[in-house]
């Protein structure tokens, strides 16, 4: 007689976990697949698995035995279960058990086993194909076709599927939650930006766009901090050109010198501050007297210490592989609102098709994590020769098809002083000439699925100390065809 399979697999089971134990890096991957309340049968390893993730989103991505039994000893409750399960040595022998490079055998064999479950919850006859001669070589997508028509029933998730919606049948709700909460993002300290962005929104992608060497990590830089420090909303920030010790340089100039950070002296209306003092100044170590050193070491560097929800990534390798990890790992694990990325190249290669690539690549990662997204990238040399007013996404170097992937793209230059008599600034105090004691850059809205496509702004900047204002918007000056 031949015996009756089980609806479970409790090895299946007891290896994913220890698979995730053993390498924590993997739940990057499988937190959005696996479903806890149906994928584990056996309630001990159900258990093991919720408290993993809650260690990961609560207390470390470093996992090992001090940490965890740490972690478990912190509720009284806890605790007591943790010890009736054998704790750590139970996860240990688990840990050793598992390779968990075959982590992808494992997670389907669970997956489909609930789906069995699932199946047999609604009624479903399963036992057939239970008894199925080929039931253990299937794959859950073999059970997804067996049944496809009863998968919309189905309350566990297999590989990320989406189900389509019904659009107007929450008309009244979707609307009524956009008066109760307008869809605004995080603030900006530029107002046009801000108010035709709406801020930095989820899963919108912005992408500002200037020559080598313009100042593109400078304009961030004030951006990261007034949104990761001044708001205190948890950031991360992904370079692979300038290193920390310039970024930061480049957030104490930043917060010394804008007058956002409020460290100013009296004389508000010039916008002086009250340090006074230059990002190479800081690097070199200079300061005009001991009370400046003191307060920009200890004033303003206890402010930011206290304040500051910057997390800062270095990297080596910037493969999509790598920025996707990384992104997923901070936002879970750190709570992460905003991801920053200075600059989008391709990997080992600039071709358009690998940074289109990348561009996409974040976008549907900030989608999927439901976190902003804000990248820089460079423009061609020929930039220099064209006017601001004719920039396109035709001077996006090695990569105008990404044009077509993001949500906001700004392209911006440094004016030439020899050219400021051919435009004026207009804004709500009325229409000004440039001062030429000034540095001015240009700013084309590019693309924006809103208002303002189309508009040039203008900025005032001094990237000695890395001050960034935006005065109103940059017109032509028109002169009849017979003035000469």
């Amino acid at each position: 007689m031949v015996e009756k399979r089980k609806d479970n697999d409790y090895a299946s089971e007891a290896l994913l976990v220890g698979s995730l134990y053993k390498n924590v890096d993997l739940y990057i991957e499988y937190a959005d697949l696996i479903k806890s309340k149906y994928d584990f049968h056996d309630e001990e390893l159900r258990y093991l698995y919720d408290m993993f993730e809650l260690f990961y989103m609560t207390f470390s991505q470093e996992m090992n035995e001090s940490k965890f039994t740490i972690f478990m000893s912190q509720d009284s409750e806890r605790a007591k279960r943790y010890k009736d399960i054998g704790g750590w040595r139970t996860i240990e022998y688990q840990m050793s058990l598992a390779d968990d490079k075959d982590i992808d055998r494992y997670f389907d064999t669970v997956k489909k086993y609930s789906l069995i479950r699932e199946f047999a919850r609604k009624n479903f006859p399963t036992d057939k194909m239970l008894q199925h001669p080929k039931f253990p070589q299937m794959k859950a997508e073999d059970i997804i076709s067996t049944m496809r028509y009863a998968v919309d029933n189905i309350n566990t998730v297999i590989g990320g599927g989406k189900q389509a919606t019904l659009l107007g049948s929450k008309f009244k709700d979707k609307l009524e939650s956009w008066k109760q909460t307008p869809d605004i993002g995080h603030p900006l300290p530029f107002p046009k930006w801000d108010e035709y962005f709406r801020g930095l929104r989820k899963k919108k992608v912005l992408v500002d766009g200037m020559l080598s060497n313009e100042g593109k990590s400078r304009r961030m830089a004030k951006v990261v901090n007034f949104i990761g420090v001044l708001k205190r909303v948890p950031i991360l920030v992904l370079v692979n050109e300038q290193d920390e010790d310039e970024w930061y340089a480049m957030q104490a100039s930043t917060i010394c010198n804008n007058y956002e950070f409020n460290f100013l002296n009296t004389n508000h209306d010039n916008k002086e501050s009250l340090t006074n003092i230059t990002e190479s100044d800081i690097l070199n170590g200079v300061y005009e007297s001991e009370e400046q050193y003191h307060l920009i070491t200890e004033i303003v560097g206890e402010w930011i210490k206290e304040n500051t929800r910057v997390y800062f990534l270095e990297l080596n390798q910037y493969s999509d592989e790598d920025l996707q990890r990384e992104i997923k790992k901070h936002v879970l694990g750190l709570g992460v609102e905003v991801i920053y990325y200075d600059t989008l190249k391709g990997f080992k290669g600039d071709q358009w098709e690998t940074v289109k690539q990348t561009t996409t690549m974040i976008k549907n990662v900030c989608g999927e994590m439901n976190v902003a997204g804000y990248c820089t990238i460079q423009l061609t040399d020929e930039t220099h020769n064209i006017d601001i007013f004719d920039l396109n996404s035709n001077n996006i170097a090695n990569a105008k098809q990404l044009y077509h992937v993001v949500d906001h793209m700004i392209l911006e230059k440094r004016l030439n002083p020899n050219d400021y008599h051919k435009y004026r600034i207009t804004n709500e105090w009325g229409t000004y000439r440039l001062d030429k004691n000034k540095t001015y850059y240009g700013q084309k809205i590019a693309k924006n699925r809103g208002t303002g496509k189309g508009t040039v702004l203008v900025t005032e900047v001094n990237l000695d100390r890395n001050t960034w204002y935006e005065v109103g918007f940059l017109t032509k000056v028109f002169k009849p065809k017979n003035d000469k």
